[in-house]
């Protein structure tokens, strides 16, 4: 008898201590970056804080699309990205890949905006191994070097889309 009346206290302690571990994690992101966030962003929906070695992470829905955003601790917006088609390339960057990575697989196309200006980067495959290039709108490319490619890497990244 005395379990029966102790379970649903037990029930009630696990869904309050639950959702204050829910609200910490969204009460937790400074002020200064909220207000940056929204400032940028004020129509964003469905918006889910991260925070990893002092870099602060947004991913949110604005119009339908997925994005990431990037601040700092000072509440300075870094970078936002988003996945985009390839039909969504600008024309002079998709005619640089088409001649120097003809022999290529794109793998996953993302834009990006940041303090610097707008870039792509492209994962491209070539047999086993996969590349990251980066292409900017004036012509100019930036190539990592080539590194085996990680299969449980390329599922990680399947399963967040």
């Amino acid at each position: 008898m005395k379990i029966i009346k102790i379970l649903p206290i037990l029930a009630i302690l696990i869904i309050a201590i639950a959702c204050s571990e829910e609200k910490d994690e969204i009460t937790g992101v400074p002020e200064k970056i909220e207000v940056a966030f929204s400032t940028k962003y004020e129509n964003a929906k469905d918006i889910k804080w991260e925070n990893e070695d002092g870099i602060w992470e947004a991913e949110f829905s604005l119009t339908g699309i997925e994005y990431e955003a990037y601040y700092d601790q000072r509440g300075e917006w870094a970078e936002t990205k988003h996945v985009i088609e390839l039909s969504e390339i600008p024309d002079n960057i998709m005619e640089s890949i088409k001649s120097e990575y003809a022999d290529r697989n794109i793998l996953e196309v993302e834009k990006f905006d940041s303090r610097e200006g707008q870039y792509y980067k492209l994962m491209l495959q070539k047999g086993g191994s996969v590349e990251e290039a980066r292409f900017y709108p004036n012509g100019k490319t930036v190539k990592p070097e080539w590194k085996e490619y990680d299969e449980h890497q390329a599922n990680k990244k399947n399963k967040k889309k």
